[in-house]
């Protein structure tokens, strides 16, 4: 199969399995589960967006392989990673269990980080609050959180995720995918999307949904990021539309550079991995 820009669709990493110290994490229980692809000194850990999964970085996996370690997780509640016991984990609960399943396995030192939506805003927590541990960062469908929207539209967000998901993953699939891809997606992109938001657990959803309730990124994290970041956000991006969300975001990261390729929505690495991946290429593996 062929992705409409031309890049082949390569097979998934099998799902691999890890012990975590559940009670030190807040945990249900210890098993997290992730995907990994290559080998090398230098590691990207992508973080996958709140109704996705490490399915959703299949070309980023099998591209960047060929030059790092590429380790994509299912934070807690996705993917048969346990829950956490609290129904509003913080984002450094999230950012904890992440360096967690690192440390699980072996990943010492400074890591690349590919973020995507829900990912991202734990990308920049993660790049603010434990700076020895994050080289790069890219910020993909750039999300800024929910704190800045006042009260009415924290409550419509929240109410809005509650009544998406409350049928289901395969629900939630049918009926937001549409919203994740720009409006020329072609069918093949959204039959993509479909499948991999169709494995999202309402619960483990709306854990994320309330996380991201009390964040704003742009006052929480961006001040105290000190890495080279890289905020991707498609030009016809639905979810955190660029003029509004992710240029601001990027505005607020020093030094941050920002990109809004032409006919891409929410999840840019779905839709266009050919152009996704080479703006990551550049920016972890080029001086």
């Amino acid at each position: 199969m062929i992705h409409p820009d031309g890049t082949p669709v390569p097979p998934l990493p099998d799902p691999r399995f890890v012990e975590v110290d559940a009670a030190a994490l807040g945990l249900e229980g210890p098993r997290m589960s992730y995907m990994e692809a290559g080998e090398g000194t230098q590691t990207v850990f992508c973080l996958h967006g709140i109704g996705a999964n490490s399915m959703g970085w299949r070309f980023t996996l099998a591209a960047l392989s060929q030059q790092a370690r590429v380790i994509a997780w299912n934070a807690p509640g996705y993917f048969l990673s346990d829950n956490f016991r609290s129904e509003a984990p913080a984002p450094e609960d999230y950012v904890a269990a992440a360096l967690a399943l690192l440390d699980a396995l072996g990943v010492e030192g400074k890591v690349c980080i590919a973020g995507s939506s829900f990912g991202s805003m734990l990308g920049a927590c993660m790049a603010a609050r434990h700076p020895a541990r994050v080289a790069r960062l890219a910020l993909m469908g750039t999300s800024r959180g929910q704190r800045w929207k006042g009260t009415e539209g924290r409550a419509q967000m929240l109410a809005m995720r509650e009544a998406s998901v409350a049928q289901g993953g395969v629900a939630l699939a049918r009926t937001r995918s549409e919203k994740l891809v720009s409006p020329d997606a072609s069918p093949e992109v959204l039959a993509m999307v479909r499948h991999v938001v169709a494995a999202t657990h309402p619960r483990g959803l709306m854990q994320a949904a309330r996380c991201t309730d009390g964040v704003d990124v742009v006052t929480d994290f961006a001040p105290h990021i000190s890495c080279p970041t890289l905020a991707i956000t498609g030009a016809d991006d639905q979810v955190n539309p660029p003029e509004t969300v992710g240029r601001v975001i990027a505005e607020a990261i020093p030094g941050a550079r920002f990109a809004s390729p032409a006919g891409v929505g929410h999840l840019p690495e779905l839709e266009a991995p050919a152009q996704t991946v080479e703006l990551l290429r550049s920016h972890f593996f080029r001086s």
